[in-house]
């Protein structure tokens, strides 16, 4: 892979702990040096404030961190995720966020971390 680039979104309800949502996407990331972290703040259904939380990493970083991801996941799990355009290979995963904070990288489909892993071919 080439080009790598790794984004991460996670939702961080009223209920939770900004640094721990943090603490899950660096452990995600498998990041020696802190990413840089953007707060978006919205409102949800019922006005109750939400704040999505994201990381964009690039290069050598994000080679690591797509390393980490894709050999600790179900190789089946991440072949069903593939998305190909032209040039462009995107694996979209969704990771448990609680299990994320305590270093295990396990799929999940609800309050899920959101990952793309992004290649030039």
């Amino acid at each position: 892979m080439k080009g790598i680039r790794v984004k991460v979104r996670a939702i961080c309800g009223p209920t939770e702990s900004e640094e721990k949502v943090r603490r899950a996407i660096r452990n995600l990331l498998h990041a020696v040096a802190e990413p840089a972290f953007t707060v978006h703040n919205l409102s949800g259904i019922f006005g109750e404030p939400l704040r999505v939380i994201e990381a964009d990493v690039a290069d050598g970083p994000a080679e690591q961190a797509a390393k980490h991801l894709i050999e600790s996941l179900p190789s089946e799990y991440v072949s069903e995720r593939i998305e190909s355009s032209g040039s462009v290979e995107t694996i979209h995963l969704r990771l448990n966020k609680q299990l994320a904070y305590l270093g295990i990288i396990q799929p999940a489909e609800t309050d899920a971390i959101k990952v793309e892993i992004t290649s030039r071919k």
